[in-house]
This record gives structure tokens, C-alpha cells and sequence, in this order.
């Protein structure tokens, strides 16, 4: 830096520099930034003051503190600090207000050291991620609902059943799942076709929707077969509950344009989380088996475990 540099002139070379450094972070889209190690800015490019609306010398020597909400320039300088503790490049991410709203960034900070290897400063580029993480908690919704009812499919009905066993085992608080079969729906697609059988899926799952509780979890786990998975429920209650939904069903019609009915009955099982049970896999599997000992009775009727 020394021939750059002469009786502190800025050589031509080093003005090159700076003004060319200058014009890629301008032009990035991305917000680069400067601070010492109090936290003042000692560089910001364009894209601060196109997302925050401030000239860029109106952050030259000042705070987060001083130009952000305090909680959001709090966090901005906790993640500074871990930066400057352990010397290396981390990334964080990090959100702040931008047209009123709050906006995700991946920030990617790093020390800058001096000429003598000194620590002077933190420096960050962040990029926008606020789409992408709209498109990711998108497709996730995707990948845990069944795309004809909305309710959960079977992988994630599974994932919530395998956290509320544990929670169960690990607060000793009862949990009843609930495992339930649309009596004769083959003869429902093969009478009225599939277009209807879907009608009938899609109000069964709005009905069951309506009678669950907001702590209970519903999912479809294929074809005709829903299942509820009652936290906080004894046995005795799901099957209190069932049976209100069955006499709920004898009074259920589905009336089709041609003035044809299509009725509705369900069988279910019912299993209570107990101390042969040691993951969700075994208490699904006992409800499943309940459920088809209730359609071998006759269909329309409940089976369950006693507890």
C-alpha cells in the first residue's frame, strides 16, 4: 500500500481501485457494508440506500442502534461480535424492516484485519432471501399435505405421531389415535365415479376438520383411511367422540345434480398409547388392526383397545 500512497496523496492506481470496488458493489444486489469494532459503519454500498432509503453518508459513523429498531440492531451486533470473538468468516440469518415490512437475509460476515494483522473491522454481504424462503415453506406444505383434502399425508401424519408418543412417554399425559375406513367407497367410485368418490373424501375430511379439537392432528394416509391423533384423550373419550361423528354420518348426504343421494358410513379403531408400545409405528399398526376387526363386525361401528 505503501507506493500507492505518496505525503498521503491517493495514487492514481489506488483511486482505480476504489472507484472499480466502488462500481461492482454498487451495482450488486446484494448489501455490503463496513463497520469498526464499536459498530460504526465505515462503508456501505448503493443497495443500502436503495432498500433503506438513507443517502449513503447518513450511515458513515453511525450505529445499527442508531438506524435500526432496537431489537433488530441488537441482533446485527450479537452476530458482529461472534464474528469478531472468533476471527472467521460466519454466516447468519437475519431479518430488517424494508418498506415496512420485515425482509430475510443471508448475511455472510468476516473479519478484515489490517496491513499488520490487526482486527479492525466486520464486513458482511447479504443477499435477500425472503422468496426463496417463501418458496421453500411452499413446497414443504407441498410435501406434507395430501393434495386432494389438505390434511397432512401420511409421511408427515407419521412425523407428528412419532413427536406426540414422546411427548406422551415423556409428560405421562394420555393419547388415543383414531383410525378410520369409508365403509363400501369402492361401491361409491364404481356407482357415481371417481369425481364424486372425491367429493365424498373431500367432505369427510371438512367434517372431520370441524370436530377436532386444535391440538388434535388429522391426516389421510391413502385411499379412504383417515386417522386423528388425540392428545390428552383416554380411550373412553375418542370413543365418545367417534360415535358422535357416526350418528353425525347417518344424517350425512351428499345430493348430486341428477338428484341421487350418496350416504356415508365410517367404521374405526382406536388405540391408546400404552407401555408395550414403544413408538408410534406399533400403536399404528393396533389401531389398523381394530379397524378391520370393526369392518369384519359389520362396518359403522367402533373397535378400540381398553386401556
Amino acid at each position: 500500500m505503501d507506493d500507492w500512497v505518496n505525503g498521503g496523496v491517493v495514487s492514481s492506481d489506488l483511486m482505480r481501485e476504489l472507484q472499480l470496488f466502488r462500481a461492482i458493489a454498487d451495482h450488486s444486489q446484494a448489501v455490503i457494508g463496513a463497520k469498526d469494532l464499536e459498530g460504526r459503519y465505515l462503508f456501505v454500498n448503493g443497495e443500502y440506500s436503495r432498500l433503506f432509503h438513507r443517502a449513503g453518508h447518513e450511515f458513515i459513523g453511525r450505529t445499527d442502534l442508531e438506524l435500526f429498531p432496537p431489537e433488530i440492531a441488537r441482533e446485527f451486533r450479537k452476530a458482529d461480535l461472534r464474528v469478531q470473538k472468533n476471527r472467521q468468516t460466519l454466516q447468519f440469518e437475519e431479518v430488517a424492516p424494508v418498506d415496512g415490512q420485515l425482509r430475510h437475509f443471508l448475511s455472510v460476515k468476516f473479519p478484515i484485519f489490517d496491513q499488520n494483522g490487526e482486527l479492525y473491522a466486520t464486513g458482511l454481504i447479504a443477499t435477500d432471501i425472503t422468496s426463496l424462503r417463501q418458496l421453500n415453506n411452499e413446497l414443504k406444505l407441498l410435501a406434507d399435505t395430501d393434495g386432494l383434502t389438505g390434511l397432512h399425508n401420511r409421511r408427515k401424519f407419521f412425523e407428528i405421531g412419532q413427536q406426540e408418543v414422546q411427548r406422551a412417554q415423556r409428560y405421562n399425559f394420555a393419547l388415543s389415535l383414531v383410525m378410520f375406513d369409508l365403509d363400501h367407497f369402492k361401491a361409491i367410485n364404481d356407482q357415481f365415479g371417481h369425481a364424486v368418490g372425491d367429493r365424498v373424501l373431500c367432505d369427510f375430511a371438512h367434517l372431520l376438520a370441524g370436530k377436532v379439537r386444535s391440538n388434535d392432528s388429522l391426516g389421510r394416509l391413502g385411499g379412504e383411511e383417515f386417522a386423528v391423533l388425540m392428545p390428552h384423550t383416554s380411550v373412553t373419550q375418542a370413543v365418545s367422540w367417534v360415535e358422535r361423528l357416526q350418528k353425525r354420518l347417518r344424517n350425512w348426504a351428499l345430493k348430486l345434480d341428477d338428484g341421487s343421494t350418496v350416504r356415508l358410513s365410517v367404521s374405526a379403531g382406536i388405540s391408546p398409547l400404552d407401555v408395550d408400545q414403544n413408538n408410534f409405528e406399533q400403536m399404528l399398526s393396533r389401531a389398523d388392526g381394530l379397524l378391520y376387526e370393526a369392518k369384519a363386525a359389520g362396518r359403522d361401528c367402533v373397535i378400540y383397545q381398553a386401556e
